[in-house]
C-alpha cells in the first residue's frame, strides 16, 4: 500500500489549528513542521514557540510508544505513573525494562528484511531524541533579555533550524521506514534460537539475513 504523506508546507495558521491530526508522535511533529514553516514565511515568532511546543510533545510521545512498544503493551501501572511528565525519568525506564530494546530492535530489523515483501524497519536513536529533547527544551523554557532572545530574530532563527532538525529526524524516518517489534516470546522457535545467537554476539545481522533467507520455506 502507498503511503499518503501531508505536506506540512504552505499551510496557513487556520489551517494547522482547524485540522485534526492524530495525538500521536507523528501528528505533533507533522503540526510543528507546520509552524515552523509559517514561522519562517512571516518571521514569525508565536508560530515558533507553537512549534517548539509540538516538537517537545512529539519526542516525549514517541519515547512512550517506544515504552509501550519494547514492553509488549505489558506497562505496570506504577511504572508509568514514574515516567508522566518526565522523559528523562521514561527514558531510564526503558533502559530498565528492556535492556536489549536496541540490539532487539537490529536483529528485527534484519529479520524484516528478508520477508516477503521486505520491511525497512526503523531502530529510533533514544540517546539522539533525548539529546534533540534537551534543545528544544531550551527553546521553550528560555530566560533572558526579550531583546536578546524572542524578539530577536537571528535567535529564533536559530531555534527554527535546530527544532526543525529534530523533527525532520523523527518525520523522515517515520514516512519513509515502518515501526514494529517482535517480542522474543512471540517468535518462530527457529527465530527464536538465532535471536539467542546474536543477543550473545554469535552472529551478526549479516549472518541473521542469510539465516533468515534460507529459513523462509519453514516460515511460510
Amino acid at each position: 500500500m502507498t503511503k499518503v504523506i501531508p505536506n506540512f508546507r504552505g499551510r496557513t495558521a487556520h489551517t494547522i489549528i482547524t485540522e485534526n491530526v492524530r495525538n500521536e508522535s507523528s501528528g505533533y511533529v507533522y503540526r510543528a513542521l507546520s509552524w515552523l514553516d509559517v514561522a519562517k514565511r512571516e518571521k514569525s515568532s508565536p508560530a515558533f514557540q507553537y512549534g517548539v511546543h509540538d516538537a517537545r510533545q512529539g519526542i516525549e510521545q514517541l519515547l512512550f510508544e517506544e515504552l509501550i512498544l519494547s514492553t509488549g503493551a505489558n506497562l505496570d501501572r506504577s511504572e508509568y505513573q514514574k515516567c508522566l511528565g518526565n522523559s528523562t525519568k521514561l527514558h531510564a525506564i526503558i533502559n530498565r525494562l528492556s535492556p536489549d530494546r536496541k540490539k532487539l530492535g537490529k536483529f528485527v530489523q534484519a529479520v524484516m528484511a528478508t520477508g516477503n515483501p521486505a520491511l525497512d524497519l526503523m531502530v529510533w536513536d533514544h540517546k539522539l531524541l533525548m539529546k534533540h529533547w534537551g534543545t528544544v527544551s531550551d527553546y521553550l523554557h528560555w530566560t533572558g533579555a526579550i531583546d536578546e532572545t524572542i524578539n530577536k530574530w537571528s535567535w529564533v532563527e536559530t531555534g527554527i533550524a535546530k527544532t526543525e532538525e529534530a523533527c525532520i529526524y523523527i518525520w523522515k524516518n517515520q514516512t519513509e521506514k515502518e515501526t514494529g517489534f517482535m517480542s522474543p516470546s512471540d517468535m518462530h522457535p527457529e527465530i527464536a534460537a538465532l535471536w539467542e545467537r546474536f543477543k550473545t554476539g554469535n552472529i551478526n545481522e549479516e549472518k541473521v539475513r542469510i539465516a533468515c533467507e534460507l529459513l523462509q520455506p519453514i516460515l511460510r
